[in-house]
């Protein structure tokens, strides 16, 4: 099973976290990290290292991130240099992580790459142009 590890700016994870809840109850195999505006990168770091502490040895992990290329994507990707077959992905949406709850039995990289098409595939305008 992969780990979901959801983290970003400001609120991110814990807002992410409430909204999952809500819509598809307490997501198994979910972790949630806030990267808080007086926070450092030593801060994140140890938010980081405290919730791998609490898998498995050889866990799978998928890190999904608010953005890419700030701190939270940049830490993680760091990660998943040592770590063969950790995935990091970015801007995802609500209707991502709520697939990805019912799909934790794909590997890091399938459940990235399932996620970002959900998530394209949610993506609307309404009304439509004609």
């Amino acid at each position: 099973m992969t780990n979901v590890v959801v983290l970003g700016h400001g609120g991110y994870g814990t807002a992410t976290e409430r909204n999952l809840n809500m819509l598809v109850g307490a997501p198994e195999a979910f972790r949630f990290i806030d990267f808080d505006e007086q926070d450092d990168l030593t801060v994140l770091q140890q938010k980081i290292a405290a919730v791998l502490s609490g898998l498995e040895e050889n866990a799978q992990v998928l890190f999904a991130c608010d953005l890419t290329g700030g701190s939270p994507f940049r830490e993680a990707a760091a990660l998943c240099l040592l770590h063969e077959g950790w995935v990091t992905v970015a801007g995802l949406n609500t209707a991502a992580y709520a697939e990805m709850t019912f799909n934790l039995d794909l590997c890091p990289l399938e459940l990235a790459e399932m996620a970002m098409e959900t998530a394209k595939q949610a993506i609307m305008v309404f009304p439509q142009k004609e």
